[in-house]
Formats: C-alpha cells, sequence, structure tokens
C-alpha cells in the first residue's frame, strides 16, 4: 500500500537520503532526512511493473517534500539478490537520479530493506527470498535496538548466500528463519553496510 504524505512535517532544510528497492515484487522507497527520521515512503506490490512505475511514484513521492529534490544528497539502491530485472530497474533508476541530482550514489544488501520489515528492535533471524526450484536466497540479520519513530538499522551478519530451502537454517544455527514480504526502504538509507551500487547475483 502506498504512503505519500510525510510522516512529519518538515521544518528546517535538512540533507535527503532517497533510497530504492525493486529486488521483490515490491516496488519501494523511502525518502529519510539525516537524523533518521522517514518523511516519505510508498511501498506497493507492482508484480514486474518496477520499470513502469518506478519513476512516477518517485516524483510523485518527492513532490510531497518542500524543496525535496534540491535537497537529496545521497540515493540508496537495494543492491538484490532477488529479481534480476528488478535490481537492474533499482540499479539503472537510483544511477539516473544520483546523476540529474548531483548527490552521491551507494548501494546496500536488499535483505536490509527485507529484514526491516520483518524484525522486531533487538531481534535477529534467517531471512529468506525465494529463488524457485527449491532454493531460497537466505541472509542472518540483525535490527539494532532504536528510536521507534527513526529508520530501522539493520546488519546483515551472515550471507546472503543461495542454498536449498531445507538447508537455510543451517545458516543461523538456531535462530528463526522468516519468509520475507513487505520491504522496508527506509532501512537502506540507514544501513551501517553501504557500497558501490554493484548488482548481487547469486
Amino acid at each position: 500500500m502506498s504512503s505519500l504524505a510525510p510522516r512529519h512535517r518538515e521544518t528546517s532544510a535538512t540533507a535527503l537520503t532517497l533510497a530504492l528497492d525493486c529486488s521483490t515484487p515490491f516496488l519501494a522507497i523511502a525518502v529519510v532526512d539525516d537524523s533518521g527520521r522517514v518523511l516519505a515512503r510508498f511501498g506497493e506490490d507492482v508484480g514486474r511493473g518496477h520499470a513502469a512505475r518506478a519513476v512516477n511514484e518517485l516524483a510523485a513521492l518527492m513532490g510531497t517534500l518542500p524543496d525535496g529534490r534540491e535537497r537529496v544528497r545521497r540515493v540508496v539502491a537495494g543492491t538484490g539478490p532477488g529479481s534480476y530485472t528488478g535490481v537492474r530497474v533499482a540499479l539503472a533508476t537510483s544511477a539516473g537520479l544520483a546523476r540529474a541530482l548531483g548527490a552521491e550514489l551507494t548501494g546496500a544488501s536488499s535483505f536490509v530493506a527485507l529484514a526491516a520489515g520483518l524484525l522486531a528492535a533487538g531481534e535477529e533471524a534467517v531471512v529468506t527470498l525465494d529463488a524457485r526450484r527449491g532454493n531460497v536466497y537466505a541472509a542472518r540479520c540483525l535490527r539494532e535496538a532504536g528510536e521507534e519513530d527513526v529508520a530501522a538499522v539493520v546488519r546483515v551478519t551472515a550471507g546472503p548466500v543461495k542454498v536449498a530451502a531445507a538447508a537455510a537454517s543451517e545458516l543461523g544455527h538456531g535462530l528463526p528463519v522468516i519468509e520475507a514480504g513487505r520491504p522496508d526502504a527506509a532501512a537502506l538509507a540507514m544501513s551501517p553496510q553501504t557500497g558501490p551500487a554493484v548488482a548481487v547475483y547469486l
């Protein structure tokens, strides 16, 4: 479900980070300020329609923020693993945005966004994403404790790897195994493990 209205009314010209993930059927977008507040987010199951929807939804989201385009200093793309086409869409769209806005471009594992949509503060688990033919992409993820009104901070502590679904639990050594659902792109903006915006294909 989309959420185009800002959660907090912006009162100062703070720098913004724009985050985008297309590694699953969800198109996930978020705008986070430099204190970690989530100012706007969008998340909707678009199937394979990421390429057709991304630019319009990004424009709509940025339109909810005063001088939003001018204040974007960083763009973070979800680098996968996941849908081959979706990851390519996220990287290409993010690169174009960063170039147009004069912003820094970085990447973060899509499992950061996936785990943020599942885990409670302080919780660690193995998060899995269907990789077809009885396989999953899996990563052990820890959501750090934090304030409720700021974006989640998630660390990938092992993986991601591609394994048989039955073997995913071995990555966690007794931790719960949870199937990914709706991603939260805001966590990409807060990831302490960002790097080059390069696709991860397993």
